[in-house]
């Protein structure tokens, strides 16, 4: 099916929806705006300008201000704003795939934009501009309209999927340059560089900011820096994806050369075994903080065979913290138009949200995986010196072997995550379709 063709269902799917949607809260219609671009503080430049994701999620249309009004049983009404402008370039206005799934206004005064979209009617708003939605006389804050824009983001629809494919063919070009970069002793920022221009990306583009960590550093989860002093690392930890649409990809590899110790390198193969191994246990409607149980006593036993964790089982391991420690995040997300996408507590259209296991307060995900969603499944161990560091002065030290860790402290950490798509038959790992 082509691309045209897999938008044009795509739309329809968001129709019926949202059809339902506004009959549910007595609207007659709804706008969703592109939003307007920023500014950093008393300064006159802009940040990267990222559309409104719901706004996104209708319509692949590029830059700021553009509106679209939605009304059950017509076609989807595009207010394009081109104005007249030589500072920058305006790009015409050519959809390839899409335009003619709408129908299209151009505008040159962003004022008019908003004109006549309320005017007695029962039109509800989502997006940054609620003081421009309510001069327009559109309903802002409408209860209930955000949980439903939300639950109509949880399955996604083949085409969604196609552009996550794609996403995933950039990154999967941009990690097998980076990985290429390493072993021939780049710095952090020469590993960035071969990615982006394998990737074929613009900084800005990215769903989000590269980590890209040798050595140490891999011990920080979110971290930024991207050194160029620092050359033939022995360990690399990249976290990093690409954007088609939108939709962006999330992967994470670890890498480690034959100066690593053999211990890490030893570690390294069996939580490549270790992840693969909780892809595989997904089925349908399994609760994803189950999953994230189920790797808490995988990893202790990971541990356990390993000899970090000495004189214990896998269960007293987690009674005791150990395995928080050294995976102290959440086993993955849903993925979509945000790589922490929306909806991931959620349990039904109106917003009743799922409750939270106190032993994991910080799940990103804990929903039924229902089929057709997109998660990330991303497990990892790490030696963190402030969370290690409070075992090390317990009574508990005895059972952690400080020796062991104080060698493989140097190394980071280790993190490997993949994009997994479940359907009715089982998943789909997208990203080992690039990046095996």
């Amino acid at each position: 099916m082509g691309l045209r063709e897999l938008f044009q269902n795509h739309l329809q799917t968001l129709q019926t929806e949202t059809a339902k949607t506004l009959a549910e809260l007595n609207l007659d219609g709804l706008v969703l705006s592109a939003g307007a671009p920023g500014w950093y503080f008393e300064d006159d430049q802009n940040p990267p300008f990222r559309s409104n994701h719901h706004f996104r999620h209708w319509c692949p249309m590029e830059g700021c201000h553009h509106l679209l009004l939605v009304m059950p049983g017509e076609k989807p009404q595009l207010r394009l704003y081109q104005p007249a402008d030589f500072w920058h370039e305006v790009k015409a206005f050519e959809p390839d795939f899409w335009g003619d799934s709408f129908k299209v206004q151009t505008f040159t005064d962003e004022d008019k934009l908003w004109d006549h979209l309320g005017e007695g009617r029962r039109i509800a708003y989502h997006g940054p501009e609620q003081e421009k939605a309510r001069k327009a006389q559109l309903l802002t804050d409408v209860p209930g309209l955000l949980a439903r824009l939300n639950w109509a983001r949880l399955v996604k629809t083949p085409y969604e999927i196609q552009c996550l494919l794609e996403a995933t063919r950039k990154a999967a070009a941009g990690h097998k340059a980076a990985e290429r970069s390493f072993r021939q002793g780049g710095s952090e920022l020469d590993i960035h560089f071969a990615f982006m221009q394998a990737a074929r990306s613009q900084e800005q583009d990215l769903p989000y900011e590269n980590i890209i960590a040798l050595n140490e550093k891999a011990a920080y989860l979110h971290y930024q820096a991207k050194r160029d002093e620092v050359h033939n690392g022995k360990v690399l930890l990249i976290d990093a994806g690409a954007s088609s649409r939108g939709y962006g990809s999330d992967i994470t590899r670890t890498y480690a050369t034959e100066d690593a110790p053999e211990e890490f390198q030893a570690l390294l193969a069996d939580m490549t075994t270790l992840q693969a191994g909780l892809v595989a246990a997904i089925t349908p409607n399994v609760m994803m903080g189950d999953l994230h149980v189920l790797a808490h006593q995988k990893i202790a036993e990971l541990l356990i065979r390993h000899k970090i964790i000495l004189d214990c089982d896998a269960q007293k391991a987690i009674d005791l913290g150990f395995t928080m420690a050294f995976f102290p995040h959440g086993l993955g997300h849903m993925l979509g138009l945000f790589v922490h996408d929306v909806a991931g507590k959620q349990l039904d259209r109106e917003g009743a949200m799922a409750s939270p296991d106190p032993r994991f307060p910080k799940l990103r995900t804990t929903r039924p995986l229902q089929p057709g969603t997109l998660v990330t499944i991303e497990p990892g161990v790490y030696f963190i010196k402030m969370l290690l560091d409070p075992i090390r002065q317990s009574a508990n030290s005895r059972n952690l072997n400080w020796a062991l860790i104080d060698r493989l402290m140097p190394c980071g950490g280790i993190r490997i995550e993949d994009n997994i798509h479940i359907h009715d038959q089982g998943v789909r790992n997208i990203t080992r379709e690039f990046l095996p």
